[in-house]
């Protein structure tokens, strides 16, 4: 509630007079349009029906009484969000102290006086415009927050494309391998039925999966040509260098990227490496790249092969399954082969 905000109240009495003077006294001094109910019964929908600041009410009325009024109110608005101001002709202590710990802000005898009706009404409707004051300041708040995440999220995704980006040029003059890889890897976390979350993670960092490639000196990486057992086994040390690249980070995206780059050389038969891990106990995360790595490798060609045809490539996964991928992640690639292809498609070198 602003400083252009017309307040809107709600007088609820039984007797006509009372609610007549309260209209027109509060009207003329606070500038407020005033809402005046005789029936209790209608409070409920006067409030579903307009957006009310505050409440006088009645205590002593037919079919029900302002205490149960109050009991519907709190039930929907808080002290705060809705005030209530008690005007009674009953001035015991008992009924004051029922009324104040059932809900209401404030509490008036009557006769009641003008000038104080109107002093303690101003009072509520500024705890009122307090509390959405604050609500409001809370929800701008949580904007900005949301979009500075955002901006970071942003930031952090194209750190992580780039890096990706960076180590794959070593051995790949598009970059696009691991573009596609992330792809293939997305839809097969999302069809393996990982939580959205991990889906997205997964996506944006297996084209870290190679990372540590960086580390590989170019005349081995680069040999076109097979390589030998020593070779071999220099090329094995990119998944300990990603691990050095990607250690001593709490982000939780840089740490999916490192299980990926650890695990994504493991087998299902535990033949893989670094440490030899063998199937459930491979991060799904590795086994799901692992899938999507080798696909894309086997399809594109490298300084050391010329790409496979698709059968052939199709062939080599159905064989390997259960012995270096998940059975079940197979099973998937080839129920989503068509879009498998058009990823592969849209993202060609």
């Amino acid at each position: 509630m602003d400083n252009t905000h017309t307040a809107k109240i709600l007088v609820c009495d039984d007797s006509i007079t009372n609610t007549l003077i309260l209209k027109e006294l509060i009207e003329n001094e606070l500038n407020a349009k005033v809402i005046a109910i005789t029936d209790p019964r209608k409070v409920q929908s006067v409030l579903e029906k307009h957006t009310i600041d505050l409440v006088i009410l009645d205590i002593e009325m037919p079919h029900i009484n302002g205490f149960e009024v109050m009991s519907d109110i709190r039930k929907t608005y808080q002290e705060d969000q809705l005030p209530i101001l008690i005007i009674t002709a009953n001035d015991a202590v008992e009924t004051r102290n029922k009324a104040l710990l059932n809900g209401a802000n404030d509490f008036l005898n009557k006769p009641f006086d003008q000038i104080e009706v109107i002093l303690r009404a101003s009072i509520l409707l500024k705890i009122r415009a307090s509390y959405y004051q604050h609500e409001n300041s809370q929800v701008i708040l949580e904007q900005k927050v949301a979009q500075r995440t955002e901006q970071l999220n942003d930031a952090i995704k194209s750190l992580l494309n780039s890096l990706a980006a960076a180590g794959e040029l070593k051995d790949n003059d598009t970059g696009k391998h691991v573009l596609r890889v992330g792809q293939y890897a997305k839809l097969l976390a999302r069809e393996y039925g990982l939580p959205y979350k991990i889906v997205e993670m997964i996506e944006l960092t297996s084209p870290l999966h190679d990372i540590g490639k960086i580390g590989i000196p170019d005349n081995i990486l680069l040999k076109p040509a097979r390589l030998n057992d020593d070779e071999r086994q220099i090329i094995k040390q990119h998944a300990d260098h990603a691990d050095t690249i990607l250690s001593n980070h709490d982000s939780p995206l840089l740490q999916m990227a490192k299980s990926i780059a650890l695990s994504h050389h493991e087998c299902w038969d535990g033949s893989g490496y670094p440490n030899q891990l063998k199937g459930e106990s491979i991060p799904i995360e590795g086994r799901i790249t692992a899938l999507a790595d080798v696909y894309d490798a086997l399809c594109s060609k490298r300084p050391y092969k010329e790409a496979w045809p698709d059968e052939k490539v199709h062939a080599h996964i159905k064989e390997q399954s259960g012995i270096a991928f998940d059975p079940k992640l197979v099973e998937i690639f080839f129920n989503n082969i068509a879009e498998i292809h058009t990823i592969r498609k849209s993202l060609a070198d």
